[in-house]
């Protein structure tokens, strides 16, 4: 055999092995992957009320768009506000009228509905008109509404009439408004207007 051939043949044994090796190691969930992509459902100018395992309201929340992911169905929303009901008083069913408001750039809810994570601009505010309203400000706040538990990583600017509280790492027990910082904590104490 002449050396042209062989090397011919030894080229031809090398592609075909090499497009074996491409062909065989290629990513298997890449359909998969793209059917999730899309959103199995939009819904846009909505108001969605979210019940948990008792039949009693978890949480409401409105947006002007909503999209959800089929795979994991959790939901995604630009600009969304939260009704977060909480009881007003021992053995007394959530309201609304005891809960939290809360506003966000976007939000995010697991697929349970037991988690909210809320980036952007997040306003948290005591609904109704209360004695002491409480609103908490930062970039980032994960709420469980089921546990009336709302926490934050990151900076938390707590006001209420007659002071400003400022911390990181914050953990907040809804129902209760009891807030506590695990660190760079500075209270500011604002008189009431004269």
């Amino acid at each position: 055999m002449n050396e042209r051939k062989a090397i011919t043949l030894v080229l031809l044994v090398a592609a075909f092995a090499s497009g074996w090796a491409v062909w065989t190691h290629r990513p298997k969930g890449n359909a998969a992957a793209k059917s999730n992509a899309r959103s199995d459902y939009v819904l846009t100018n909505f108001e969605v009320v979210v019940l948990d395992k008792t039949g009693l309201e978890a949480f409401t929340v409105a947006a002007p768009k909503l999209e959800r992911n089929p795979g994991d169905r959790t939901m995604t929303m630009a600009t969304p506000i939260f009704y977060i009901p909480v009881s007003p008083g021992e053995g007394l069913p959530p309201t609304r009228e005891a809960g939290w408001e809360v506003r966000s750039k976007t939000g995010w809810v697991s697929g349970d509905g037991d988690e909210l994570r809320l980036t952007g601009n997040v306003t948290a505010q005591t609904a109704g008109h209360r004695e002491r309203p409480v609103t908490m400000a930062t970039e980032q706040l994960n709420v469980f509404p089921h546990r009336n538990r709302a926490t934050s990583p990151v900076l938390v600017t707590v006001s209420q009439p007659g002071s400003i509280l400022r911390g990181q790492g914050m953990e907040a027990l809804l129902d209760s408004k009891r807030i506590r910082f695990s660190s760079n904590v500075k209270v500011q104490y604002v008189p009431p207007p004269r």
